[in-house]
């Protein structure tokens, strides 16, 4: 009878530690800098008719599974997609400069991470991977009067890296809030505007440094 209880008892504790492998996450890139002359903020959907945060979230939406290989470290997929207009700034560029009219981005990342306990439900944690990015950035010349001229479109199909940092706080057993910086540089880019100085002229920029901020559930 004793070896029956110490079985279950092992069975319920592996079955314990086994629905905390798995975390699903939902997150919002809130501020990007590509290091141009860019908005900071996602301003794509905001809107004052969108509820109390006014679309911001939309701008930059992502979703990420992570495995954890033991308490102290993990394996995680990530997907995000960003797609931003910058439009209702295109009067303040003089006649003739370049910039960023809108840019819509997917990125696919496979990050390793490890934590440390900083109380009993904070943990810091930070994450090196590799990441693949696609998509279009819309680069044209300062306005005149009457109209915005096209100089551009700028396609991406890099090979990058990622670095991450950030903090996670344990709302209970299931959820978790976090916020992190995550800064990724272009490795490869198959366009070879990073080569060509007529074509990069500094955009699109090898790095993007955003803060994001998410929820977990975990499982």
């Amino acid at each position: 009878m004793k070896l029956i209880y110490t079985l279950i008892f092992l069975s319920i504790t592996q079955l314990a530690s086994a629905q905390s492998r798995h975390t699903i996450s939902i997150q919002s890139g809130v501020i990007h800098s590509f290091f141009d002359n860019t908005p900071l903020m996602n301003i794509n959907y905001t809107s004052k008719d969108q509820g109390l945060f006014h679309g911001v979230f939309l701008g930059s939406a992502g979703l990420s599974y992570a495995y954890a290989l033991n308490q102290k470290s993990s394996i995680t997929a990530e997907a995000t997609i960003l797609a931003n207009s910058y439009r209702k700034y295109r009067y303040e560029y003089p006649v003739g400069e370049k910039y960023t009219i809108s840019r819509i981005l997917g990125t696919f990342c496979l990050k390793y991470n490890r934590y440390t306990e900083l109380t009993e439900r904070t943990r810091f944690f930070y994450g090196l991977g590799a990441s693949y990015r696609y998509g279009i950035q819309d680069v044209r010349s300062g306005p005149n009067i009457y109209f915005c001229s096209t100089l551009s479109q700028r396609y991406q199909s890099n090979l990058g890296l990622t670095t991450t940092t950030g903090l996670q706080y344990q709302l209970n057993k299931r959820f978790s809030l976090y916020t992190m910086l995550d800064l990724r540089t272009v490795a490869f880019n198959a366009g070879g505007y990073f080569k060509n100085t007529i074509l990069y002229d500094r955009s699109p920029n090898r790095f993007d440094l955003s803060l994001k901020v998410g929820l977990s559930f975990h499982f």
